[in-house]
């Protein structure tokens, strides 16, 4: 695998087997790099308590044959005879995809373009008529456009966004939406379903309110059935 593949495989690869990457340490000629991710236990509706974070590291050294792997985690039996077992698949599905990089100037964007914002409080206002965040809501809004030859379904519930703590938070139920402007958010909320190639899913979800630094999204191929999951900063 050439080493500018490296990177995003590696990423990829963690998001697979569950871990959110968020430290990553480019590898260049003569220094290995890093890809390091957490996974959280817990916080689920039947476990609402903190559980047990896990730590994930891929080491990527290159050279002139290509990229090597080497990835541990400190999760412990039987979760880390699992992991060592399936990353080397999910390294071989993700480096059988290759990523299309278009011409500058001479084609448009292509790929999965995945946009996650948080909306301001008078961002909210503007979009709902009041701030949200007086409510303990932080509207997100989420835009998935489809710029592949491939069909995906999106799940709601496959959206999770990641406070400045590092705590995974789940969208709330509606039920959980006890405001005036409920059926407003009702409306606004984006569905799941299946994005065609070159269509597009746009709406909201709405997350207790909290600073937010990242958010984690999973998408299922539809012909292979695949999970390919997506990390967003903000």
């Amino acid at each position: 695998m050439p080493c500018t593949e490296a990177q995003r495989v590696a990423k990829g690869a963690l998001f697979r087997l569950g871990y959110s990457p968020d430290e990553v340490v480019p590898p260049q000629v003569g220094a290995p790099g890093r890809v390091v991710g957490h996974r959280e236990t817990g916080w689920a509706l039947s476990a609402p308590q903190p559980g047990e974070q896990y730590t994930a590291i891929v080491t990527i050294t290159c050279s002139n044959q290509g990229a090597e792997f080497t990835a541990q985690t400190d999760e412990p039996f039987p979760g880390s005879a699992k992991f060592r077992s399936d990353f080397p698949d999910a390294v071989r599905k993700l480096a059988a995809r290759r990523l299309t990089r278009p011409s500058i100037d001479k084609q448009p964007e292509t790929g999965l373009l995945i946009t996650v914002e948080p909306l301001r409080p008078g961002d909210a206002s503007a979009e709902f008529g009041s701030d949200l965040s007086a409510s303990g809501i932080t509207p997100v809004r989420i835009r998935i456009d489809n710029r592949t030859d491939r069909t995906y379904d999106f799940a709601t519930d496959g959206l999770r966004l990641v406070t400045q703590e590092g705590e995974r938070v789940e969208p709330l139920p509606d039920e959980k939406l006890d405001i005036a402007q409920k059926t407003t958010l009702r409306e606004k909320r984006i569905a799941a379903g299946r994005i065609a190639p070159q269509a597009a899913l746009s709406g909201f979800l709405y997350f207790p309110a909290s600073a937010y630094r990242r958010a984690t999204l999973v998408l299922i191929d539809q012909e292979t059935e695949e999970e390919e999951g997506f990390s967003v900063e903000f």
